[in-house]
């Protein structure tokens, strides 16, 4: 694999010449202290696509990714690793080849176990993520949709914050349209507010979009567990033997009927090691017709 020398736009710049990973030892070094005790999907690194300077340094490797299932399937991910100037190494961000961002994955980027810092200088939320905990996120949600026309904005929870020029705030929301025969569907939705208190919508990421065939259903109802008890008894008998790494449920997202049912949970995510530093993660449970109960997949999600 050969690619000419080339700076992309954010300061990347393309590796030249062979890319093959052993070709770069040190962003290998990198890569395998980085993925030294994940869990839940196996990295194998193919090539050095590009490097950045930053306090340190960012590697964007191409990957083989195997989740650790029955019957996994692989696929091809771009996984951005940062080195810090001390020679620590994390995982900030994980990317689709066919373009897409995750719609959750982790990606802590500061190597400090005191810091919850995440790509892009999001600091996820500790704590209860409830959006009545969080009165000027609630505030600033409900400026940005007054007025809005056609659509239903329900706030959910506070997945977390950026500080700008004013403030970032990423808003789980159940989204309602205005029609006879409305179908809920579940986004991210991101909101400005400046520094003068004024707040607009900036994006909008979507998790469990308009019901089709086979797909998730949006869950129209409560969002936390107590409340859905059969979702509940599901995620505790899937949960209870797992090693590695602590789920906390954040919100029920949705269900999917297949030969039994899946569950999308949204959950705070926690490799079990000293300090260990939050994340967010989807998390899908697999019911079967007999009461048995797995994980079948997590996605870490990207604010």
């Amino acid at each position: 694999m050969s690619i000419e020398n080339t700076t992309v736009k954010g300061g990347w710049t393309i590796t030249h010449g062979d890319t093959s990973i052993e070709k770069h030892p040190d962003a290998l070094a990198a890569f395998e202290k980085a993925t030294a005790g994940f869990i839940g999907v196996k990295f194998t690194p193919v090539a050095l696509l590009a490097t950045q300077i930053v306090s340190g340094k960012n590697y964007a490797i191409l990957c083989k990714a195997t989740p650790a299932t029955l019957d996994p399937a692989t696929t091809l991910k771009v996984v951005i690793v940062y080195e810090d100037l001390n020679g620590n190494a994390t995982i900030t961000g994980i990317k689709d080849v066919l373009g897409a961002d995750y719609p959750v994955f982790a990606a802590t980027c500061d190597c400090s176990a005191n810091d919850n810092i995440v790509l892009g200088g999001w600091n996820i939320t500790l704590g209860d993520p409830s959006i009545d905990k969080h009165p000027d996120a609630l505030a600033a949600i409900e400026k940005a949709t007054a007025g809005m026309l056609g659509a239903k904005y329900e706030p959910i929870a506070l997945l977390g914050t950026q500080i700008v020029a004013g403030k970032n705030y990423c808003i789980l929301c159940r989204i309602t349209p205005v029609t006879l025969d409305p179908k809920p569907t579940m986004k991210l939705v991101y909101v400005y507010e400046d520094t003068e208190g004024n707040a607009v919508i900036t994006e909008i990421k979507e998790i469990i979009g308009a019901p089709v065939p086979g797909g998730f259903i949006a869950n129209d109802g409560a969002t936390d567990l107590n409340s859905n008890p059969e979702v509940k008894n599901a995620f505790e008998k899937a949960t209870k033997d797992l090693l590695g790494v602590d789920y906390e449920p954040i919100a029920y997202l949705g269900y999917q009927i297949v030969a039994g049912k899946n569950y999308l949970i949204l959950c705070e995510s926690k490799i079990v090691v000293p300090d260990p530093i939050p994340s967010l993660t989807l998390v899908t449970v697999y019911e079967d017709l007999d009461g048995n109960c797995k994980i079948i997949n997590t996605e870490p999600v990207v604010l």
